[in-house]
């Protein structure tokens, strides 16, 4: 289905924001130039320049027009985060946005890491092979989410870090799910060890390779339990 005209005149002047033809303290043009601009009324004009200011790329100065905000990484995910959840994504596609994330992240982690960051990061590895030793897949599943927060955390990424937190909360429950099905840890804690010494030993390529091949497995193994699950609704 089509954008209104209103989403389509925000999506032109958000363009016009992010390729910085219009920079931070640019005051856009009159109401009445981008009605003529965009050839839509004044109340699909105001929908769309309401839509920005809420989302902080702009604001409206009293008596003096709209202007362009100065923004930082929070604006960007005020603007991401209503996306992602309007665009409904699926367990696998959450996962390979994951792996992109993660791998990054673990190797930010393996520059940055203090000696109170990996001992935290150990700690909850350790709680990991608890979990997996008594065959309680969903608490796995809670504490290898906690590990995988962890090392964005340590990343010093506050975007990685809030997009993981984002994430974890989609697919935690699924991912219990899964793992219950599965009925063991076929190899998270193994990939977990190498990862975290990587980031110990402050090795950024062998934390980020370690964790990309970590995300490809499980995602092979997702997309299993996504055909198994389908054949079993048919």
């Amino acid at each position: 289905m089509a954008a209104s005209l209103s989403e389509q005149v925000y999506e032109k002047l958000f363009d016009m924001i992010v390729q910085k033809e219009l920079r931070p303290g640019d005051r856009l043009p009159p109401e009445k130039t981008l009605c003529e601009m965009y050839s839509v009324s004044r109340n699909t004009l105001r929908a769309a320049l309401n839509k920005l200011s809420a989302l902080g790329f702009t604001e409206t100065r009293q008596g003096g027009g709209t202007f362009v905000k100065a923004v930082d990484s929070n604006v960007y995910l005020n603007f991401f985060v209503p996306a992602l959840l309007t665009h409904n994504p699926d367990l696998l596609e959450l996962m390979q946005l994951r792996k992109a994330i993660e791998t990054e992240a673990a190797r930010s982690a393996a520059v940055n890491a203090s000696e109170e960051d990996t001992a935290k990061l150990r700690t909850t590895y350790e709680e990991c092979g608890r979990q997996a030793a008594k065959m309680d897949m969903y608490a796995l599943a809670a504490a290898n989410t906690r590990f995988h927060a962890i090392i964005s955390e340590i990343s010093g990424n506050r975007m990685l870090e809030t997009l993981m937190r984002i994430i974890n909360r989609m697919i935690l429950p699924e991912m219990q799910d899964f793992l219950a099905r599965q009925g063991e840890d076929i190899d998270s804690n193994y990939y977990h060890r190498i990862i975290m010494e990587s980031i110990e030993r402050h090795k950024p390529d062998e934390a980020a390779f370690f964790m990309d091949k970590h995300l490809a497995l499980l995602i092979d193994r997702v997309k299993q339990y996504i055909s198994a699950e389908k054949e079993k609704q048919e």
